[in-house]
């Protein structure tokens, strides 16, 4: 669909961005949602499909490019805009009412404004952390290894002290608690590409997993994932009994890639204080 110099161009300009922010007018000109043809692994899909891919060809192509950005992880975190749980309701309230799952480029703008493609941060508890299927932003490949190479990690990130003790102690969570586990929790998703690239062998499921209960200090760019962005799966636009059932995220919102995430080593951490540390250098942690 695309010539390889067009191609080269856009990847070289939109998809591996000097910072953080949504791509300009110009980076979006050649924006298209192509179908796939035999795509290996994440690098090839990545060299070749800046917006991915899927066997239809049918996705929302901005919103593909969001999430493949490769933004450098930030060296301080004196210019990252933390958010609160509240934040990211305020956020959901504040999303343009006409947001669907293909029209994320006709409102960039606006969607700008409430901060997507900002640097944001978000501390809070490490529930769980799992691999995705097949999305087209990987071009549909599947993770068939164990560390899920070719795709996203799911993270959820809670904000209750004490669901997360229960977490990290592994006790057994009654029906509600496991509900909150999902119901309560923002996304945030590092690409396969971007831990390749930033993250080597440290960013892993099971360093992940090694950490679920405990303080973390995660930042990504903000941006909201339209094709979540409805009542039955988005909690905090869920009004009926139905969609309160159903629905198994806080928020459309999420940082994503994410660029850095910490561990607190103590029990507990202010958003500045000296005792956080990379993931990779997290270990099992203090004790419980």
């Amino acid at each position: 669909p695309f010539a390889p110099l067009a191609l080269a161009v856009l990847m070289s300009r939109a998809v591996l961005p000097p910072k953080a922010g949504t791509p300009s007018e110009t980076e979006t000109t050649q924006l298209a949602a192509v179908p796939c043809d035999e795509v290996l692994d994440f690098q090839d899909c990545h060299s070749r499909y800046p917006t991915g891919c899927s066997k239809s060809g049918s996705y929302d192509p901005y919103l593909n490019l969001l999430k493949n950005q490769l933004i450098p992880p930030p060296a301080t975190l004196s210019g990252v805009n933390f958010l609160t749980q509240d934040n990211f309701k305020n956020l959901d309230q504040n999303t343009p009412a006409s947001l669907n799952r293909s029209n994320h480029l006709d409102l960039k703008d606006d969607l700008a404004k409430l901060g997507e493609g900002s640097m944001s941060g978000v501390v809070g508890y490490l529930y769980y952390a799992k691999k995705t299927g097949p999305e087209s932003s990987n071009c549909q490949l599947d993770s068939t290894d164990k560390e899920g190479t070719n795709v996203d990690y799911h993270i959820g990130i809670g904000f209750d002290p004490t669901l997360a003790q229960s977490l990290r102690t592994h006790q057994r969570l009654s029906r509600d608690a496991r509900k909150a586990v999902t119901q309560t929790s923002v996304i945030v998703e590092m690409t396969p590409h971007y831990r390749y690239l930033y993250g080597g062998d440290n960013w892993t499921i099971d360093g992940l997993q090694n950490v679920v209960g405990r303080q973390v200090r995660v930042v990504g760019q903000l941006i909201i994932d339209s094709e979540h962005n409805i009542p039955s799966q988005d909690c905090a636009l869920a009004t009926t009994p139905q969609q309160k059932l159903t629905c198994w995220r806080a928020s459309a919102w999420e940082l994503h890639p994410v660029t850095r995430f910490q561990v607190c080593k103590q029990d507990s951490c202010s958003q500045d204080s000296p005792d956080w540390v990379e993931l990779e250098a997290a270990g099992q942690g203090p004790p419980h």
